[in-house]
């Protein structure tokens, strides 16, 4: 049988329900449908009382988009993949495909850019964006929609939320534009939303859609941390590739959620996309800008979602709540006396829907805070108060390291002490600093600065040790113009003379 009939009738349906929406929007007062059969010319909306209804839908939509956009960076990275000397081409493509002969242990390195989106949430710079944006780049730059580029330092990312924070830095006198950050907690399913952000090389593009469902958990994070937390805003605004750590805002033009991912068969959109809801992302770029990482709260639990059987056995009102099936020892929860099978229904008073609503709820707070659980246990409700511990966490941190120059970040280069006399031909013993590694694609790069040359000068200023090169660039400001005298190997001397990045 022929579905074309049943597409026609879901169509006029859908027509007469986009009507009516249409109609109640802004009033204040729900629009009814009527059947085109049994309704009165009289009763009927006009299609002048349509128009004012869709125009102050429109200028919300408008003045939302106004809001945000200034604020929306496109992002291009460079990464670098290595790859074996003397593979063919179509096999660089495919490292990882069974059956692909090994070659020798040399390698080349071949640049790949890759595009995203972020958005500048503080007046100094900071700028938000998706971790799988930004891992392995090697150089990050960001350009506003007025046309201003920046290059941009990661300041750390966190592959459990997918989130990272980047930083630009104007120049002096320069106003960067922000968004209003809004509150994820108080979003509900229906609420309309718009998704900003590059898609498919397409700049500064917004959709719109509503909140299709919330404390989504899709196990797209699972992929690389078993300990990922996901409780994604579900909206079914079109988000694309380069979509990705673009806002989601609402119709104040307010920040709710950062995209992140997609649902779909082919890689493009298909009616399901994925945001990190604000509120957790605030938190985390908040420890990675004040603390390099993200600290984490520890109370000692694996929970689980409540099932109808459970709440039978554990003799709950409703099936909701966070069920404790593993006790870790000697942690917080241990101390507190959470026993398995308690049944965690509320947080501080707030209602626990489910596991992934409890487990973001607490990643939100801060180790040392004590917190409120109200819990069932043999029936009956009790209140359990925890003071949280702290998640022990791996890697130097980067605040702490920032408290020198990099002075790669800002010469394009590394540098490293000159070799001892007899070791190399290259330097005289004490006699400047040996240039290591130089960024790919840097204006040093391009101004002809390779490894292996003498630094011997620097803007004017004598230099005889890494600290020395250290010192001159931590007075340099992005746009600052660099003049280098180097040693080449054969005892020459040159002047290279670039221009940093802004």
């Amino acid at each position: 049988m022929s579905m074309l009939p049943t597409y026609r009738r879901l169509a006029r349906w859908s027509a007469i329900v986009w009507a009516a929406l249409l109609v109640g929007c802004g009033s204040g007062q729900v629009a009814q449908a009527q059947s085109a059969a049994g309704s009165d010319a009289r009763t009927e909306p006009s299609a002048a009382a349509d128009v004012p209804s869709a125009a102050q839908l429109s200028a919300a939509f408008r003045n939302a988009a106004n809001s945000a956009l200034p604020a929306v960076v496109s992002i291009e990275v460079v990464t670098e993949r290595r790859v074996a000397q003397g593979q063919p081409r179509i096999f660089r493509f495919f490292p990882d495909f069974p059956g692909i002969p090994q070659f020798p242990d040399e390698v080349d390195v071949i640049p790949q850019s890759g595009r995203g989106s972020g958005f500048i949430f503080d007046e100094r710079g900071y700028i938000l964006t998706n971790r799988h944006v930004v891992r392995g780049a090697t150089d990050v730059s960001v350009r506003l929609q007025d046309g201003r580029e920046y290059t941009a330092t990661v300041v750390g990312s966190d592959p459990q939320t997918d989130v990272a924070v980047l930083q630009i830095t104007p120049s002096r006198g320069e106003r960067l534009p922000t968004v209003r950050l809004g509150d994820s907690d108080r979003l509900q399913v229906g609420d309309w939303v718009l998704a900003l952000g590059n898609p498919l090389g397409l700049d500064f593009t917004v959709t719109a859609g509503i909140v299709s469902a919330q404390g989504r958990s899709i196990g797209i994070l699972r992929r690389e941390t078993e300990t990922a937390l996901e409780a994604f805003i579900q909206t079914d605004a079109a988000i694309n590739p380069g979509n990705s750590g673009g806002p989601l805002v609402d119709l104040t033009g307010s920040v709710i959620g950062v995209n992140t991912a997609i649902a779909s068969g082919t890689g493009y959109y298909a009616g399901y996309g994925f945001a990190i809801p604000i509120n957790l992302a605030r938190k985390v770029a908040g420890d990675l800008i004040e603390h390099g990482v993200v600290r984490r709260p520890k109370l000692g639990v694996l929970v689980g979602d409540v099932s109808a059987v459970d709440a039978e056995v554990y003799g709950l009102d409703e099936i909701a709540g966070a069920h404790i099936v593993t006790v870790q020892p000697g942690t917080p929860a241990e101390r507190a006396g959470l026993r398995i099978g308690d049944v965690v229904v509320a947080l501080d008073g707030d209602p626990v829907r489910d596991a992934s609503q409890l487990t973001t709820s607490l990643a939100r707070r801060t180790p040392g805070e004590r917190v409120r659980l109200t819990i069932v246990r043999d029936g009956k409700r009790r209140d359990v108060s925890v003071e949280l511990g702290e998640f022990e966490v791996e890697g130097e941190r980067v605040a702490e390291r920032k408290a020198r120059p990099v002075v790669e970040e800002v010469l394009g280069f590394r540098v490293e002490p000159a070799p001892q006399e007899g070791r190399s031909s290259r330097a005289r013993r004490g006699e400047g600093v040996v240039i290591g590694e130089v960024a790919r694609l840097s204006p040093a790069a391009r101004a002809g600065v390779v490894p292996g040359l003498i630094l011997l000068r620097l803007n004017g200023e004598e230099v005889r040790t890494v600290g020395d090169v250290e010192r001159i660039a931590g007075k340099l400001e992005p746009g600052s113009v660099v003049s280098l005298v180097v040693r080449i190997p054969d005892g020459e001397e040159r002047i290279i003379n670039y221009r940093t990045r802004r």
